[in-house]
């Protein structure tokens, strides 16, 4: 079998033997190839290397119960030193089974610190040696997980009514509780009602729609998605009407408003709207409210029927004088 030493002589040789130029190149090419190829071998074979390797770690818990709110770490950082094959077997991974590293109650601590590994990875790295562990701890958020039951409830700017209309029932959402299950920290400093935006537009009829609910914070969550909102809605009339000033405590009859109408306008219901009902709303003029100074007084509603919406009465006042 040939030496090394033959094998190049022989490819010197044959370079300078006329050739054409690609096979030159070639075989200055395989030159290289060679020579860096015994530099390897040769280096790899030297003790007393110092490297840095990322030994493969493995957070174990009780996921059932806890939750990791963060990437776990899974190697940690050394500084070895050994001979050059051992250096590179590790480097690439292999011979290195993880480390498990078993929490108990993760949420009572937020680390664990290296220097209580040294005994698993020394056996493991022989015959390198640990000269450092470069990372004084490994840290980790887990919290417990926990559940809790949010009120759900309508968003009242996500409704727009057609201005003719209103909300005549009350707002039913079904179910309108939900479970959000996550980490502790997370579910605790969450509002206890969740508002659902319907998003919906220009309603002149009832509804019934399905609306999903928002969605959870990270590492949060729920079985439910979207639950059934429906309400019902009632054409608003607008009625005008002329009705007679109630005058109240006023000393005789030669003390007398000088109008005795009030106009009223306002709003109601289309299902409440009763043509020949004139007596909805009643507007008093009280002579003990009187001012002196000019003898005017504030007219106000007396009474008003609870279906009455958007009241207004002109005039605001009226003046008083006395018949001699």
């Amino acid at each position: 079998m040939k030496s090394a030493e033959d094998i190049i002589e022989r490819l010197k040789k044959s370079f300078h033997t006329p050739s054409k130029k690609d096979e030159r190149i070639k075989v200055v090419v395989i030159c290289i190839v060679i020579s860096t190829t015994f530099w390897f071998f040769s280096a790899l074979n030297k003790e007393d290397y110092i490297s840095q390797i990322n030994y493969p770690i493995e957070i174990e818990f009780d996921e059932s119960e806890y939750i990791a709110t963060r990437d776990l770490p899974t190697r940690v950082p050394i500084e070895v030193t050994g001979g050059g094959w051992d250096l590179m077997t590790r480097s690439f991974g292999f011979n290195m089974s993880p480390i498990k590293i078993a929490l108990d109650k993760p949420d009572e601590s937020n680390y664990v610190m290296t220097s209580s590994l040294r005994g698993q990875l020394t056996p493991r790295l022989d015959p390198v040696v640990i000269n450092y562990i470069l990372r004084d701890s490994i840290n980790y958020d887990i919290q417990k997980k926990v559940s809790r039951t949010f009120k759900l409830a309508l968003d009242p700017s996500s409704i727009s009514l057609d201005d003719s209309y209103r909300i005549s029932s009350p707002i039913s959402i079904q179910p309108d509780t939900v479970v959000w299950t996550g980490p502790e920290r997370t579910i605790r400093d969450l509002d206890r009602v969740i508002y659902l935006e319907a998003n919906l537009t220009e309603i002149d009829r009832d509804v019934t729609e399905e609306v999903d609910i928002p969605k959870a914070p990270e590492f949060v969550n729920t079985a439910l998605e979207s639950v059934s909102v429906s309400f019902e809605v009632v054409r608003m009339l607008d009625v005008s009407d002329n009705v007679p000033i109630v005058l109240l405590n006023f000393p005789d009859s030669t003390w007398r408003p000088n109008i005795s109408e009030a106009s009223i306008k306002y709003k109601i219901a289309e299902t409440h709207f009763d043509a020949v009902d004139s007596a909805r709303v009643q507007v008093v003029a009280d002579f003990n409210e009187m001012n002196p100074s000019d003898s005017s007084l504030v007219l106000k509603v007396g009474f008003r029927d609870e279906h009455v919406d958007e009241l207004e009465v002109l005039p605001a006042s009226i003046r008083v004088f006395k018949n001699d």
